[in-house]
């Protein structure tokens, strides 16, 4: 059994390590945001237009977490001046 062991390790250096390819790779060229000059319409087509998250997403080619994000940068803005 030893002697099977040992023939196993020796002949497992003799091989390139294993490179796993990812599970679900990301797009070529990700976006990663939408500039702060489009903000206003992004705003406008969620609160005002009332379309949802997602399809306004697909429209700049982000996330719908993006646009949330946005919302929620915005909001926090507008709290700050009113106070």
């Amino acid at each position: 059994m030893q002697y099977l062991l040992a023939e196993d390790e020796k002949s497992a250096g003799n091989y390139p390590p294993v490179i796993e390819k990812q599970r679900r790779p990301g797009p070529k060229l990700p976006v990663y945001s939408i500039p702060a000059s489009q903000w206003s319409t992004v705003l406008h087509r969620v609160v005002e237009k009332k379309e949802p998250l997602l399809t306004v997403a697909a429209v700049y080619g982000v996330s719908h977490e993006t646009i949330r994000r946005i919302m929620l940068h915005v909001q926090k803005q507008r709290e700050q001046q009113e106070a």
